[in-house]
């Protein structure tokens, strides 16, 4: 994102909060540049304007970070959704069809139902109110860790990859 575009990101703020007219904006602009640099300046600009509708205070780059991201995911489920996809799944395939019934869910809603033990462990529980006790936990952490990293900036992630690699390297 250019300059000229960070600028223009902080006349939109600016007009949506008139006290911030008289402030010195240099140093905002600099860390909006540097943190919404890996951002298209549409998709920015979008994200800025989702979190001027329902901010009452100054946007901060983690809002707008937020906004982006459900912008680009509208599709994201809830545990309470994940869990009924799952149970709709389970009733229909059965304790037989498991591959069926895995290659019907969303990549996420499996990895869940690997976690809590696998198709065939979630079938025969006998306490299903655990089981979905469980689900509906793993999942929100699962979504919460993914969530957290898809809002981090290009710069970090690559930082976190590269630090990956030193310590796999040695």
């Amino acid at each position: 994102m250019t300059k000229k575009e960070v600028g223009q990101l902080l006349v939109l703020a600016v007009s949506n909060y008139p006290h911030m007219q008289d402030k010195d904006l240099r140093t905002t602009a600099r860390l909006w540049q540097e943190i919404l640099s890996d951002m298209p300046f549409e998709l920015a600009k979008n994200a800025l304007l989702k979190v001027l509708v329902t901010a009452k205070y100054w946007p901060t780059v983690a809002e707008i970070r937020e906004a982006a991201l459900a912008l680009q995911n509208p599709g994201m489920i809830s545990p309470a959704e994940a869990w009924s996809q799952a149970n709709a799944a389970l009733d229909k395939y059965g304790y037989y069809r498991a591959d069926e019934g895995m290659g019907s869910l969303p990549t996420e809603v499996q990895k869940t139902i690997r976690a809590c033990g696998g198709w065939g462990a979630i079938c025969t529980s006998e306490n299903i109110d655990t089981v979905r006790a469980q689900f509906l936990r793993m999942f929100a952490d699962f979504s919460q860790t993914e969530h957290d990293y898809k809002v981090l900036p290009a710069s970090v992630k690559n930082f976190m990859e590269n630090v990956q690699i030193k310590q796999i390297t040695g």
